[in-house]
């Protein structure tokens, strides 16, 4: 029986060595990680990293020693390394490079509005062909019909400029004008069916930025003009000059002196024939 109790002991200190060695071990090893990766060691971290629990670290007496030193090391280190500042050359370049950006952004800007107007002058020069293009039409008109035998004068009708059916005014430009207070008389429609929606919508766009800036007595003319000339909201407008209007002299309701009868007038004109 004593030399089975004696087995039993030196069996179980055997398996405790054991355990106790591949703690060791585990905690080494979590520690070499935690170091590698730059994470904070203190026991719940060796613990979690070594899988084991809290207690059986502090069961042993060197595993506790080494933790606890370690964790007094790195609370004594900083906490992340100090920035080093840029260097001369490098706030440079990089200066240089916020202003090439910022003149690129006013090349862009610049060149935006040089095509907005070039644009405007492109729908002018369109325009300004189709007037002439109509004149001409009208001309050769004429001058058939003056070539034509007299007694198919009077019958002789003249040739329409254009044979294209007009587009249809959009709700959206009809519903801008209405909001304008523009009415839509002969004039303007013609205007506007003869140009793209986007000229009149723009030019609708530079009517607003000109009320901004002062009163148009007369907004219907005026957008009619930018129509046919193609302004656009950025580009700066003239304002065109009012109808002349003559003046109206009303006579007084009472005269002033009183007026002579035709009863006075007659036997005037008889005194003088006599």
């Amino acid at each position: 029986m004593a030399d089975t109790k004696e087995t039993r002991i030196d069996t179980l200190k055997k398996t405790q060595e054991l355990r106790k060695q591949d703690c060791l071990s585990r905690v080494s090893k979590a520690i070499e990680r935690l170091q590698k990766i730059g994470a904070k060691i203190n026991f719940h971290t060796v613990a979690k990293e070594a899988n084991l629990s809290v207690s059986y670290l502090y069961k042993y007496p060197e595993l506790k020693q080494q933790v606890a030193q370690l964790r007094s090391q790195q609370s004594s280190m900083p906490v992340s390394p100090v920035a080093k500042p840029a260097s001369s050359s490098s706030a440079k370049v990089i200066s240089r490079l916020k202003e090439r950006i910022h003149q690129l952004s006013e090349q862009n800007q610049e060149l935006r509005r040089k095509n907005e107007a070039l644009a405007g002058q492109v729908y002018r020069l369109h325009y300004l062909q189709e007037q002439v293009e109509r004149q001409q039409q009208t001309i050769v008109d004429l001058q058939t019909r003056l070539n034509e035998p007299d007694e198919r004068k009077s019958v002789a009708k003249v040739t329409p400029i254009s044979t294209n059916k007009k587009a249809e005014i959009s709700d959206q430009i009809k519903e801008e004008l209405e909001a304008q207070g523009i009415p839509l008389n002969t004039t303007l429609a013609n205007t506007i069916e003869s140009a793209s929606e986007e000229f009149v919508l723009n030019a609708i766009e530079a009517l607003k930025q000109a009320r901004k800036s002062g009163d148009i007595p007369r907004p219907g003319g005026w957008l009619n003009r930018a129509i046919q000339l193609g302004w656009t909201k950025n580009e700066p407008q003239l304002q065109l000059a009012p109808t002349y209007q003559p003046t109206v002299y009303t006579a007084p309701f009472e005269p002033e002196e009183e007026l002579i009868s035709p009863e006075q007038i007659q036997a005037l004109w008889k005194g003088l024939k006599s």
